[in-house]
């Protein structure tokens, strides 16, 4: 009786709860906040800025160049956390000027000098960075993606990519700044190329602005343009830029040819010649990146040197499931939020999307079997002979990515009684993508696709189990309605791959589909099949973060056959999945509370055949507290359900029903010991 009537039930309150607050909403707001479009609540603010006439000020921090003399101060910031709207606890100020090259940005945090949080902190760190100043600039003024520069008090750097949705770390701008302390306050200079924006042709600009402050001992964050904490997106609720004329078109063009030189010292091992003590090698390359026009930049890549990039945490994986990694090479990351197709909700297994770019220049996937006593020298990634990607944004809200790239075919070298040979261990590939997505009524509705395919040239019989041919494409749309308090989105997906017999028939057993399951009546390996399609999507309805009273209802579902890997990311196919959320959240403080919330989540997941394979109900409540502690309760009761992974590819087990909790406590986090 419990599993037939919870979604009703989560439904029947989710209606009665989006009316009451609704209604509550309307009674509320009737008389303080007037109706504005967009979800709007606060009216823009507007900054001036003016040209630069006096030489450019020196990045050192320190206001005192001639340059601060001109253009105008903006304060009157105002407090968005803990109390939304209401007076800060320290005043800040800030100047924006600009010339044919740069932006100039000035900020001033008065505080007392002994009571700021100035901690070192790496590069796009947040956390615990102490005090920190940010602005932020939605060039194209489209409501839908800003960039974003911040510096902490101890002078570390953070640039980010802000959506409406959430913020991208992992892009990096060259840019330049600098902190330094006086007697009241301490101060940030910055100075932003604007190569390293997108912007419109037009003669005049104007730009979304935002700028904000950080003041970690009291976890406070002031706002110049207030952003409402409920709100569907902060990039709606910006103040506006004006003051930009006259910038030249030129033709940013950026060359970066490499030599890189490599010595690895190996353990000798005796009668291997491969571990002889040590290895050398030299690669030559070129990185370059064109603008095209002010909103579009092309960048290319010949024989990339990724030895300098961050390396991948240690990962025991011990599950079917394939570990995902995010991509930290800086040719992949430009223009990455255009190139994304993201497949997260209501999927069941999270992270699933048509463009995985790990993907090229991945580790070689065939690896040779050896005899005794032959020793093997094995490439650790793929070469990428060439990569080329156009990314950008058209005034008219059109927004572009073209990606094309070629890896290398590689081959293993193998040494055995003194008689050396090759094996080829990756066939030549070529990986294509486009993405195309428009916006209408200033972000409110879009509508987007994106087709990608690879195909890999091959002439080897040891790597006929790999798709010769993968095509996957997907369409979405998206829209707000009811001032930004309701939204509907979908997405439909298809997959189509060849390949010879015995590479479709390892797809069709692998981890990720599992047709062999003996008691899957519904599937079945057909060994004679030299293709393999599928389909899936996603239906979601919620009611926003813009209200106290929230809730969401999605819907997913993907084919057996659906195969997303060869440039994509598919952690499981065959599933079908509701999940429905309600609860509440509050964001002004209220008796002990600075924020709580409370939620009731359910989730079930079948597959195809009708087979359940999860079920879960599951309550969740957080709470900060005035004296920044934080805590956290959750309560989840999963039900009878089937585990289909387990025994890779033999029968399902059975699940039991079982409770689960877990309760968390933090002390006040502005305290570097607490």
């Amino acid at each position: 009786m419990f599993r037939r009537t919870t979604i009703p039930v989560i439904l029947a309150v989710c209606v009665v709860l989006s009316a009451w607050g609704y209604d509550q909403g309307q009674e509320k707001n009737a008389d303080s906040k007037p109706s504005n479009p967009h979800g709007r609540i606060y009216p823009p603010r507007v900054y001036t800025t003016v040209r630069l006439t006096a030489p450019p000020p020196v990045i050192d921090g320190r206001l005192s160049d001639a340059a601060w003399q001109e253009g105008e101060w903006a304060a009157d910031y105002k407090q968005q956390m803990p109390t939304e709207g209401a007076k800060p606890s320290q005043p800040t100020e800030m100047k924006i000027l600009y010339d044919e090259r740069n932006l100039y940005v000035a900020i001033r945090a008065y505080d007392n000098p002994a009571l700021i949080h100035r901690y070192g902190a790496h590069r796009d760190k947040v956390e615990d960075s102490g005090d920190i100043v940010g602005v932020c600039f939605d060039s194209y003024n489209d409501k839908q993606t800003g960039f974003e520069f911040d510096l902490s008090a101890g002078g570390g750097k953070t640039d980010l990519v802000l959506r409406n949705d959430g913020w991208d770390t992992t892009w990096d701008a060259v840019w330049y700044g600098k902190t330094a302390l006086e007697e009241n306050c301490w101060t940030a200079e910055f100075q932003i190329p604007l190569n390293q924006l997108r912007f419109s042709a037009q003669d005049e600009q104007v730009w979304g602005l935002h700028a904000w402050r950080w003041i970690d001992r009291n976890q406070e964050e002031d706002q110049w343009q207030l952003i409402p904490r409920q709100s569907t997106g902060r990039m709606y609720n910006l103040g506006e830029l004006h003051g930009i004329r006259g910038l030249k078109r030129f033709r940013h063009i950026e060359l970066l040819p490499h030599v890189v030189g490599k010595v690895t010292s190996n353990p000798r091992e005796p009668g291997n010649p491969y571990r002889a003590g040590l290895d050398d090698s030299v690669s030559v390359g070129l990185d370059a990146k064109v603008g095209l026009t002010s909103n579009f930049t092309l960048d290319a890549t010949v024989n990339p040197d990724f030895g300098q990039v961050e390396a991948d945490p240690s990962v025991m994986n011990l599950t079917t499931y394939e570990t995902f990694y995010t991509e930290k090479r800086p040719f992949f990351l430009e223009g990455k939020n255009i190139m994304q197709f993201d497949l997260n909700e209501g999927w069941g297994s999270g992270g699933d999307k048509l463009f995985y770019s790990r993907r090229i220049g991945r580790a070689p996937t065939y690896s040779p079997p050896l005899r005794d006593r032959e020793f093997m020298r094995f490439p650790e990634m793929t070469s990428i002979l060439d990569a080329v990607k156009i990314t950008g944004k058209t005034d008219g809200g059109l927004s572009i990515g073209i990606l094309q790239s070629m890896t290398s075919r590689e081959t293993a070298d193998l040494t055995f009684e003194n008689r050396e040979r090759e094996a080829n261990v990756e066939p030549y590939t070529n990986y294509f993508l486009s993405r195309v997505q428009k916006d209408w009524d200033k972000g409110n509705t879009s509508l987007g696709g994106m087709l990608t395919s690879t195909h890999r040239w091959i002439s080897d019989s040891e790597l006929d189990f790999l798709p010769s041919d993968a095509v996957t494409g997907g369409v979405s749309f998206d829209r707000y309605f009811g001032d930004r308090t309701y939204v509907l989105s979908s997405k439909a997906i298809f997959s189509q791959v060849s390949g010879s017999r015995e590479a479709i028939q390892n797809l069709q057993t692998n981890g990720v589909h599992y047709f062999q399951r003996p008691d899957a009546t519904h599937l079945g390996v057909d060994q004679s099949a030299t293709s393999l399609s599928g389909h899936g999507g996603r239906l979601h309805f919620g009611r926003t973060e813009k209200s106290r009273w929230r809730f969401s209802d999605s819907f997913g579902w993907s084919s057996p056959g659906l195969e997303l890997n060869d440039l994509g990311y598919l952690r499981q196919s065959d599933l079908l999945t509701n999940s429905a959320e309600a609860g509440y959240h509050e964001s002004e403080p209220k008796s002990v509370f600075r924020s709580f919330s409370l939620s009731l989540q359910r989730i079930d997941i079948w597959d195809s055949g009708g087979l359940k394979t999860d079920g879960m109900t599951g309550f969740n409540s957080q709470a900060t507290f005035k004296n920044k502690w934080h805590a956290s309760v959750e309560i989840n009761r999963a039900e009878k359900a089937v585990v289909t992974r387990l025994l890779r590819g033999g029968p399902a087990l059975a699940g039991d029903r079982f409770w689960c909790w877990n309760a968390h406590v933090s002390s006040d986090p502005s305290r570097r010991v607490s």
